[in-house]
Parts: C-alpha cells; structure tokens; sequence
C-alpha cells in the first residue's frame, strides 16, 4: 500500500496525493529540488526531492513501492530552450520506468494527454485508437505521445505499465499551467479574462478534477497492463463553459470574440519576440490553431473497463467556483448591488 507520485506538488499530483491518503495508502511524494515543497504541507507524505532524470535520485523515493504514479511533466505553451520537453517527458520517462524495474515495482500509471491524439476535423469524436503522431508539430505534445511509446517496451520486461490520457482539467486548487481553464474562469469573474476564442462555437472535452484523480487510482486498479484510458469529460463549446460561469455566479460578463486570422497574427508576432527577449509569449500560433478547432473525446472505455464516472460541467463548475476568493468577492458585490436598488 506504499506508492510514489512524481511530480506531487502539482495540481493534479496534489489532488491525487488526497486521494490516495483517503485511500489508505502511504504516499511518497517526489519533486524537483528547487520547488515549493509546501503545497503538500497539510497532507501526511513523505517528500523526496529528485529528478527524474537522474536514476540515483529516484532509488530513495521508490524504496518499498509497489506502485508508481507518473505524473512529473513539463508543461506548457513554450519553452526558452524546446528540447527540454523531449529529456524530461521522454528521456525522464525511459529514465523512471528502468529505475523502477531495478527497484522491484509491479505497476505504473504514465499520465499523458489527450493533445496526443490531435484535433477533431468535422467534428470527429477522437478516442484510444486515433493515432495522429505523425501530424503533431507542438513540442509537448510530440513529448507526450514519444513518452507513451518509450513506455511500451518496458511491457516487454515485465513491468505494468497502464496509461491514463487527460483533456482540459478544471477545478478547484493550487494555481500552476496545469490548471489554466480555472485560471481563465477566475479571469471571467475579476475582469482579466475579456475574450472567446474564436466565434464561441469551437468544442472541447472538460474533465473535473476529481474525476480525473479517482479515474487515475481506477486505471491503477482495474486498468488493462498496455491499456490506455481517455479520463475526460462532457464535450460543449466556449458558449456552454462561460454561460455556466454567468449563470452560477449571477453575473453578465461581456466578452469580446476574438476571430482565429487575429488570433493567429497575434501568436506569430508574440512567437517573434519571444525569439528576440527569450521571454515566453502570451500566445502561440499553434495555441491560436488548438483554441479555436474542435477537440471533442470519447471516455466511454474507461467508463466501461475501470468504471470512470463524470461529474457534469455545470456541478464542476459550481465547485470550481466555490474554492475562488473572486466567487466570494463577486457574490459580495451582487448582494450590496441588490440591498443597494433596495
């Protein structure tokens, strides 16, 4: 009942750390030196500082596991140096997963994206089988779908390897890369997010947090050793997400739909300075292309197999907000405004 989670100061990797402790389970918790060690504070875990990188740093935190959850990533939009994507997913992964062999582990869960299975075109619903690797131009997303297929040969070794694939995870907790839709509903409320990708209309899968990290413990569970799971979501359009956002929170925001010619010049010009200053740009052409095309997922086989179940948006939401200081300030401001036409 001892296992290991990479990357456990994250947003999912601490939800799933409550999880697994609710579950009985030991946890240890293994971060990058450097990182803020006190996100896990509240929670009962060993933490051990490493890098996956490097085998020698992984042997103390994978003392007695049996199981490991994978989770470690970079993550985002851009990188000064893009190779970094590569030798953490990919080489940090092979790096891992020989570790673990040495060290005795039985099974682990690699944690992927669903970016790896592309981009729906006439409203292709997208699942397990789709395989667009050879059309993935975005660095994390190439990272993501190598990491998966490094994964596979250490099948051949007996390891168990099971993958779990994530859509755009939302709720509430800490703020990191890996919680931007929750960032971007928060912007709605305090006024900092002023726009809809696109004409609105564009789909995307939304998965609920908890969802996400019971689905993950359910693949570890019931998953299928070489299997991979889609942990998503209900598919609905930027309208849908930002009309639950208004509904819930009583309040009318007025957004301003941004068409994807200027999204994209946007990206190409921020793409331009980003090469000149080295700093990270606000958008990307390829963010610009994913934002405002289709990415509409199936969950049904992990439904099926392990038993995933979706909480729907419009509960998601509602918790989502419920964890937000802006919720409280907005639900303030709606009461003096009312007591006030009083």
């Amino acid at each position: 009942m001892k296992t290991l989670i990479t990357g456990a100061n994250g947003y999912i990797g601490n939800h799933l750390a409550e999880e697994l402790l609710g579950r009985g389970y030991q946890v240890n918790a293994l971060m990058l030196k450097g990182t803020d060690a006190h996100k896990l504070d509240y929670l009962p875990v060993n933490v051990f500082f490493g890098d996956v990188c490097q085998a020698e740093t992984l042997e103390p935190a994978l003392e007695g596991c049996d199981t490991v959850f994978h989770l470690a990533s970079v993550v985002g939009i851009w990188a000064k140096d893009p190779n970094v994507f590569h030798n953490v997913n990919v080489v940090g992964t092979d790096t891992l997963l020989k570790t673990c062999l040495r060290k005795g582990v039985r099974r682990v869960v690699v944690v992927s994206s669903c970016g790896v299975f592309g981009l729906s075109h006439e409203n292709q619903t997208l699942d397990e089988r789709t395989d667009n690797g050879a059309n993935l131009t975005d660095p994390y997303e190439v990272s993501k779908y190598r990491q998966v297929e490094v994964s596979k040969k250490y099948l051949d070794y007996g390891l168990e390897v099971v993958f779990v694939y994530l859509s755009r995870v939302f709720g509430p907790g800490i703020k990191s890369e890996g919680n931007s839709i929750t960032g971007i509903i928060e912007g709605i409320l305090n006024g900092t997010w002023r726009i809809i990708p696109g004409n609105g209309k564009t789909i995307a899968n939304y998965a609920f947090v908890n969802d996400v990290v019971n689905g993950m413990f359910q693949a570890m569970v019931r998953g299928r050793s070489g299997e991979g799971y889609i942990l998503g979501g209900e598919n609905l359009s930027y309208f849908q997400l930002f009309g639950f956002v208004e509904e819930l929170s009583g309040r009318h925001f007025n957004l301003t739909r941004i068409p994807f010619p200027l999204m994209w010049m946007v990206g190409l010009v921020e793409g331009l300075r980003s090469k000149l200053t080295s700093k990270k740009p606000f958008i990307t052409t390829f963010i610009a292309r994913k934002f405002t095309t289709n990415a509409i997922f199936s969950c049904q086989k992990a439904q099926n197999e392990i038993g995933y179940t979706v909480t729907p948006v419009k509960e998601a939401v509602r918790q989502t907000l419920g964890g937000l200081p802006s919720y409280s300030q907005a639900k303030n401001h709606l009461r003096i405004h009312r007591k006030s036409l009083a």
